[in-house]
């Protein structure tokens, strides 16, 4: 064998190795231990089959629930409204008490427009009956009145019971008001358009508590302190 050809042997042989260091270092050696890769579709990856969710980062979870503060009621009201809320699990306090800001400025805007239609809904039949006969006087004598609301008090829920199956709930409103009346020429004949008046109501709300309608009506009005 000439010089040469044992020199092509050798360099055959190196070539070789090499090759299988690159392959031994690329695949590695397997124990039976290792996790199956991931394998890709497009975007979508894959999870095996059994393996455990990654955890979300803290800031993916959203936030805390954040508990309400309970209302600071008198111990008689608190009762009412727990009796209340055990007749009707969809009754919340807090939440009553801003839908009953809200109906008592539409019941005031609506009786000084004579809006009968949208006082028939919050109105209980005794309460309609007297606003209506108000309003017909006060057609009959071309008179047109106006409500200005300038600020309202937060309302105070100052009684409340369960009566068989109606609940009733009573609330003082403070509410300072523009209100005056006109004439058919346009005359000021009541009232002033910038005095501001102070007014403190307290209305009874009712509802049947096993009813499917879930408004409440006004049932009864009083006024002064």
């Amino acid at each position: 064998m000439t010089t040469i050809e044992v020199f092509d042997i050798i360099l055959l042989a190196a070539i070789a190795g090499f090759f299988v260091f690159r392959l031994w270092s690329v695949l590695g050696t397997r124990t039976g231990s290792e996790r199956s890769p991931e394998t890709t579709n497009g975007d979508a990856k894959t999870r095996p089959s059994g393996a455990p969710a990654a955890p979300l980062p803290a800031n993916d979870k959203g936030p805390a629930p954040v508990a309400r503060p309970a209302l600071a009621l008198p111990p008689a009201v608190q009762r009412g409204v727990a009796e209340i809320a055990a007749a009707d699990r969809s009754f919340d306090a807090e939440g009553f008490l801003q839908g009953a800001l809200a109906a008592h400025e539409r019941v005031v805007d609506a009786f000084a427009a004579g809006d009968r239609a949208e006082l028939k809904m919050l109105l209980g039949p005794e309460v309609y009956a007297a606003f209506d006969r108000a309003i017909g006087e006060r057609e009959r004598a071309g008179l047109t009145a106006s409500s200005v609301f300038v600020k309202q008090a937060a309302p105070q829920m100052v009684a409340a019971s369960l009566k068989g199956r109606n609940a009733e709930i009573d609330i003082r409103y403070e509410s300072e008001l523009i209100q005056f009346s006109k004439n058919a020429a346009g005359e000021l004949v009541e009232g002033s358009e910038s005095a501001v008046k102070r007014i403190v109501d307290r209305w009874t709300w009712l509802r049947d508590v096993r009813s499917g309608d879930p408004n409440w009506k006004l049932v009864d009005t009083d006024y002064g302190d």
